[in-house]
């Protein structure tokens, strides 16, 4: 994602407004993402505050992710901003990023974008129950009958004192 800022060279205060369409080539660097269903959309305005390019804009996309639980598919869709300060290579600035030539890469800035506006977790539904853990049934379809009662190995001499099987 280039933008050009070639005619904000040398014009303090000037702006320029622009809208970036582009598709992301690989999902697979992004953490649960299994596929981009839209492309990323970015607009946002580049001002010139003494040679200083000063980027801010709000990107959107929507993705295919699975579910932390049960692993269907879940499309969640994503808005990031991305506010950034750049300045010619050359230049040393703290807080700011460089560029050369008279356009700025922001396919990075997207990508951290993205990765920011990511869930940590991701759900289908808030009360998904999940697959059972013995034979992957997805258990939001319904019970599979399966014993899931889990003991403790480090438990099992005491489990063998009380006689817990036995019916009294």
């Amino acid at each position: 994602m280039l933008i050009s800022v070639a005619e904000l060279f040398g014009k303090n205060g000037e702006s320029l407004t622009f809208s970036l369409t582009e598709m992301p080539e690989k999902a697979d660097v992004y953490s649960d993402v299994v596929e981009f269903l839209e492309p990323v959309k970015l607009e946002g305005k580049v001002t010139n505050e003494a040679e200083e390019m000063h980027l801010l804009a709000e990107g959107h996309t929507v993705v295919s992710m699975v579910c932390s639980r049960c692993l269907t598919p879940v499309r969640r869709e994503l808005t990031f901003p991305v506010e950034e300060v750049f300045v010619k290579a050359g230049i040393v600035k703290e807080e700011t990023e460089t560029f050369s030539g008279d356009q700025i890469d922001l396919a990075d800035f997207v990508k951290r974008g993205i990765l920011g506006a990511l869930p940590m977790k991701v759900l289908c539904k808030e009360d998904c129950k999940g697959l059972c853990p013995v034979c992957g049934k997805d258990l939001n379809d319904g019970d599979c009958g399966c014993d899931t009662t889990y003991i403790d190995p480090r438990f099992e001499s005491l489990r063998a004192l009380f006689h817990v099987d036995e019916e009294v």
